[in-house]
């Protein structure tokens, strides 16, 4: 030993002691040997190579070929072993072990591994969380644990569901269509399939690898709805299968499912457990009955969302009468013989009604052609039938007269496409034309327990309401008041579940709306559109307008005014040129449609009506205006009673109203850029914002500046529905010339916009306290070509200095996701109010507690989280916004969204607010 050297102390005997267990545990339990790391080590090379290999022969997608060269061995000895699971049966394979079971899954332990390291480096931005880590280490887990446990053959046959994914990565790293049928089946085949039974084989070896095995098998089912969504209910290519085609291969695929599932728990319950009543086989009937719930929400997710578009291109007729009551837009259009009045053709019962007040010229559009088909049938039934033979097929579905007259009178007149309709759909008037299309079964569903309980004949009798209406009454009852059904008979009622969703806001208001149309509004007078659907036909006295015998003669001097059209009606207004249209009746069709469809049809429409005349009418299932698009129109509340009931808001306004109003400012699709982060750069934000939230000292700037080029990226999911705000919400019909955006940020906001800046030659004042910050929106203001346009003023805006850097009012006054950082929240609304000029708008986006229930637990959580980052939910500052009598309010709305990588679900308000002159 040196001199001057200690000898080292010796360990305490406890540490000792605990360094001894741990040593021996890892010498007995930890079964990995040097050879096993040394070929991760050198499979991990070989993903190297490949992939720079790859990157040298420049095949386009890059981000896909670790999964091709994976997929590519995997699926090779995948058929190798279900070849000899075929030829040895599951359980001998699944007990032996050997080295190509262990290289296999060492080999995968690899690929996950560099896919990552790669990824990060090279195609970070597709990494998902979801697809990628969380999906990678989860394989990690369960392949170390498989080899741990010598258990490495229940990987090795699990390999064979690597046979879709070559398949996708073949055509993907070509950046080619891929073939959805040929994958779909091999995915449910392998991944469904193939992989219950299997995970039910090893649930005798391993409880960890069953859990882990449903936990996968819940992921192929996700994916499986997916492409079940995208393929089998859509059109792909000129060599498509037929809708029922493609019905009966869903419908196999769901059979053979269940069957498996219910197998496989059968035999575990009976062969392995030998008992039925045993909490375990409890458990596996519980586990069944869940994935039978699944593919029950595969099911329903297919049908609300493809069957009222699958119907129109099907050319199936939806609805068999109109449900929008006619009478209530008299009271409000004024029709005259100088009107040209562009509507929806539906049934064609409201364009009849239309033709009754004498309109110069209806123009009635469907984007469906079964529909303007019925219209057609009706158009030539007033040019060649009687009132009484008209009345006998559209009032009492009278197959006898339609046979009689079809042929000699009807069809001559018919255009070829209709007529072909027509002769393969006599049945529609042999089996009741009142319950026809969904909307007409839907009816006959719910129909039924109201004929059962006599319903029927008192309406028919005209009969007034009492009682209870019984027992089959008191279950329509029930039946409509349960919410959770709607999404099951809506599509059938022609109702998107878009238009749904708007129930959703308020549902309680809808139950008692159905309720009181079911006792009370389908009792009144000549309630024609219950009366037809309970009693099964039309009276003479009780029917629509069109189907009354005083007005057919004049219909027939008028049946040429109506024009059909196939498209939208904002294709429509645009074939018949500017200045044409006076009167619009758009019904409900804006309910299901995104803000920037409504935009795009309205800036049509208003730039093709009567500037003097002009009128827009229209309907919604929401009890307020349900888009910001539609709220710049402020369209005048209709009060009423109608006859339906199921809409609970119905609005008109006149064209010189709008004013000032340029309806080519209404599309607004900006840059289309979408900064996108990597795991690892969210992970480098979340780490800021954490310390941040730890720190005694918040510095806001340097936690900005620590952020660089990730903020955008981060906070693009995290900050939702600052594109609805800038293009739809802030009114950019009105041409604003100054616009302050306070807290700015990087000016992503711009981006949003650009082409209405430009073109409105609005001049922007971009305000933020964070230099970093300013210094990335200075970029992106460059990169934009608005440096001539836009100021930057750092600093606070509430100060006098800054705000000498302002102008004194400003046509258009933004913030987005600042005021919560904000601790002096009332001065600086009240200072951004007075940057507003009168007739100019205030606009915000922000979070906030829950309206209603700001007291919950889950909005206390989102207080106490985002509070530890400086951001303060104060449910005063709408109260604030919306309480100002110098202030009318435009748009008010609150969404929730979650926050990446929690489950968490804040909510988010947003105000646009115009000062009164």
């Amino acid at each position: 030993m040196p001199f001057g050297s200690k000898a080292p102390a010796p360990p305490p005997p406890m540490a000792e002691a605990i360094l001894e267990r741990f040593t021996a545990f890892v010498t007995e339990n930890v079964k990995f040997s040097q050879e096993d790391f040394a070929i991760l080590g050198l499979n991990c090379v070989g993903c190297v190579l490949f992939y720079y290999f790859m990157r040298l022969l420049r095949v386009p997608d890059h981000s896909w070929y670790l999964t091709l060269y994976s997929s590519g061995v995997t699926s090779f000895f995948g058929l190798y072993m279900l070849y000899h699971v075929c030829l040895d049966g599951f359980t001998a394979v699944l007990v032996r072990e050997d080295d190509i079971t262990r290289y296999l899954a060492i080999f995968f332990t690899a690929y996950c591994i560099m896919d990552l390291a790669l990824g990060t480096l090279h195609y970070g931005t597709f990494i998902t969380f979801d697809d990628g880590w969380t999906h990678h280490f989860l394989y990690i887990v369960i392949l170390a644990y498989l080899l741990h446990n010598n258990m490495t053959p229940l990987f090795a046959i699990a390999l064979v569901e690597e046979l879709p994914i070559i398949v996708l990565s073949i055509f993907e790293v070509q950046n080619k269509q891929r073939p959805s049928l040929l994958f779909g089946v091999l995915y449910f085949l392998t991944r469904v399939i193939f992989h219950t039974m299997l995970i039910y084989k090893a649930a005798k070896q391993s409880t960890f690898v069953f859990v882990a095995g449903l936990g996968l098998l819940l992921w192929h089912v996700d994916v499986f709805q997916g492409w079940v969504r995208g393929y089998l209910m859509r059109s792909h290519g000129r060599a498509r299968m037929s809708f029922r085609s493609k019905l009966r291969v869903f419908t196999a695929m769901l059979t053979t499912q269940i069957a498996t599932h219910a197998f496989v728990t059968y035999d575990m319950c009976a062969n392995v457990l030998g008992d039925f009543t045993s909490p375990a086989a409890i458990l596996y009937a519980l586990v069944f009955v869940y994935f039978l719930y699944r593919m029950g929400v595969v099911v329903h997710d297919v049908y609300t969302q493809n069957f009222i578009m699958t119907s129109i291109g099907r050319k199936k007729i939806i609805y068999n009468i109109s449900w929008e009551d006619p009478a209530i837009d008299h009271t409000v259009m004024h029709m005259t013989p100088e009107d040209t009045v562009l509507t929806i053709s539906s049934a064609g019962c409201n364009v009849l009604d239309y033709l009754c007040e004498g309109p110069k010229k209806i123009i009635a559009v469907d984007m469906n052609w079964a529909q303007l088909h019925v219209l057609e049938l009706k158009l030539a039934g007033i040019r060649a039938l009687t009132w009484d033979q008209f009345f006998a097929i559209w009032g009492r579905s009278d197959f006898e007269v339609f046979k009689k007259v079809y042929a000699k009178k009807l069809r001559p007149l018919l255009e070829p496409e209709t007529a072909e309709f027509w002769d393969q759909n006599h049945n529609l008037f042999r089996d009741n034309f009142m319950y026809a299309g969904t909307s007409g079964l839907m009816a006959k569903i719910l129909c039924m327990p109201l004929i059962w309980s006599g319903v029927r004949e008192k309406v028919k009798n005209r009969e007034e309401f009492t009682g209870g209406g019984g027992f089959f009454f008191q279950l329509t009852l029930k039946i409509c008041s349960i919410t959770s059904l709607w999404s099951i008979f809506a599509p059938l009622g022609g109702v998107p579940l878009e238009q749904l969703n708007l129930l959703s806001r308020n549902p309680q208001v809808f139950v008692d709306r159905l309720v009181e149309v079911l006792t009370t509004r389908i009792w009144k007078p000549n309630n024609y559109f219950y009366y037809g659907y309970i009693v099964g036909e039309f009276a003479p006295d009780c029917c629509p307008r069109y189907l009354e015998k005083k007005n057919f003669a004049i219909m027939k001097q008028r049946v040429d005014r109506v024009k059909v059209y196939h498209g939208t009606w904002a294709e429509a207004a645009v074939e018949e040129g500017p200045g044409s249209i006076t009167i619009a009746s758009l019904l409900d069709s804006m309910d299901w449609m995104p803000p920037s469809m409504i935009a795009e049809n309205i800036g049509k429409v208003v730039a093709n009506m009567d500037k003097k005349n002009g009128r827009i009418f229209w309907r919604s299932f929401a009890d307020r205006v349900h888009s910001p698009v539609l709220a710049h129109l402020k369209g005048e509340l209709v009060p009423t009673y109608d006859r339906v009931g199921w809409y609970l808001t119905q609005f008109i306004q006149s064209v010189p109203n709008f004013e000032p109003y340029d309806p080519t400012m209404l599309e607004c699709k900006g840059t289309g850029n979408t900064p996108r982060n990597s795991f690892y750069d969210d992970v480098a934000v979340m780490a800021a914002m954490a310390k941040q939230g730890l720190s005694s000292k918040k510095d806001v700037k340097a936690f900005y500046k620590s952020q660089g080029t990730r903020y955008d990226g981060f906070r693009e999911a995290l900050l939702p529905g600052r594109d609805l705000l800038m293009q739809h919400a802030v009114p950019w019909v009105k041409r604003p010339k100054t616009w302050i955006s306070v807290g700015c940020g990087t000016a992503r906001d711009l981006e949003f916009v650009v082409d209405h800046v430009i073109a409105a030659k609005t001049k922007v004042y971009l305000c933020d306290l964070s230099d970093a910050l300013l210094d990335m929106a200075r970029a992106r203001v460059i990169e934009l070509g608005l440096a001539s346009r836009v100021v930057l003023v750092e600093g606070d805006f509430m100060s006098p200095a800054v705000r000498k850097k302002l102008p004194k009012q400003a046509d258009l006054v933004t913030c987005s996701y600042c005021l919560t950082m904000v601790p002096e929240w009332e001065k600086a609304l009240a200072t951004m109010k007075d940057l507003v000029k009168p007739g100019g708008n205030l606009a915000l986006i922000d979070f906030i507690t829950r309206d209603g229930v700001d007291q919950r637990w889950d909005q206390r959580l989102y207080k106490w989280w985002f509070a530890m980052d400086g951001v303060y939910f104060n449910r005063a500052h709408a109260d604030w916004l919306r309480s100002r009598e110098d202030m009318e309010e435009v748009w008010y709305s609150e969404e929730e969204s979650r926050v990446p990588y929690t489950p968490y679900y804040p909510t988010h308000y947003l105000y646009v607010g115009e000062k009164k002159a």
